[in-house]
């Protein structure tokens, strides 16, 4: 009975050799011994004629097929799931507990694992079934790692741009950088490490934006924009953390920072309105 027992993931070929052997083996064991039964039952069919052949042949195929369904089918006692939020766990649970009605085998543990990694917040997932009715479903969850502006919705995508949901609004995710840009869902790698080599300065970017499908402008909280050269990408976010750590220096708030050509870097300030100009003077002139 321990052959009939699946332990996955990646189970080796030789495994299904083996199991398919197996079945082969009992098959026509299985043949053989319908033959010896239906020979005797020809043998009493010859020596006594009240014997119903019929009735003995059915009774002979409904045994047969109840052993059949107690070594191929499984009862599930319990299942156990481990890795992965709560959420994710009863989702699991669930999809085991209807797969379970429809019915499966012992040896489907692999078509049982297909379904799982199906969900779209399971990166791996790995099942093993016992004899005595316990599923155990060991699963990766892929992780959050960014949101992506698309299409007027928000959608949460892990480091390998796979969507694990969708939100109509930005509430709840403001720890998660996010994206917007054509075709930005393509480069979520190099987001992250561009988020990472920012350092101290992540919780002051509104939103990372992905221009013409080549380079980056960074928006900051502040309404300041730092256009990133295609090349040279590093020196580039070199200058923009200096240019940080000195913004609070600076007379004329700046607009933008364009590092495009990263040897003449373009400052743009704010143009004042009248008004602010006339009242900056007066305080100047006051003090």
């Amino acid at each position: 009975m321990n052959l009939l027992k699946s332990n996955d993931p990646a189970p080796s070929r030789l495994y299904y050799k083996i199991n398919r052997l197996f079945y082969r083996l009992w098959f026509r064991l299985l043949l053989m011994a319908v033959f010896l039964v239906i020979s005797i039952l020809l043998s009493k069919k010859f020596f006594y004629k009240d014997i119903d052949l019929n009735a003995e042949i059915r009774f002979l195929s409904e045994e047969s097929s109840a052993i059949y369904k107690g070594l191929t089918e499984l009862s599930i006692t319990r299942i156990l799931v481990k890795g992965g939020q709560e959420s994710l766990k009863k989702e699991i649970i669930t999809l085991v507990e209807n797969s379970a009605i429809e019915g499966f085998s012992a040896l489907s543990a692999q078509a049982l694992r297909e379904k799982i990694e199906d969900i779209r917040k399971v990166k791996k997932a790995f099942v093993k079934f016992s004899t005595d009715g316990l599923v155990i479903v060991n699963v990766i969850e892929r992780k959050e790692a960014v949101v992506f502006f698309n299409n007027d919705l928000y959608e949460v995508l892990d480091s390998n741009g796979v969507i694990l949901s969708i939100k109509q609004n930005y509430e709840g995710l403001s720890s998660f950088p996010l994206l917007v840009g054509k075709d930005a869902s393509k480069n979520i790698n190099a987001l992250l490490a561009l988020v990472d080599e920012i350092g101290s300065y992540q919780s002051e970017v509104l939103y990372y934006e992905w221009v013409g499908e080549r380079r980056w402008d960074i928006h900051m909280k502040s309404e300041l924009v730092f256009k990133l050269p295609e090349n040279n990408l590093n020196k580039g976010l070199e200058v923009m953390r200096m240019f940080l750590h000195e913004t609070n220096k600076l007379s004329k708030p700046v607009v933008s920072v364009d590092l495009r050509n990263i040897d003449k870097p373009i400052i743009r300030f704010k143009k004042a309105s009248p008004v602010e100009y006339i009242q900056k003077n007066t305080r100047r002139l006051a003090g």
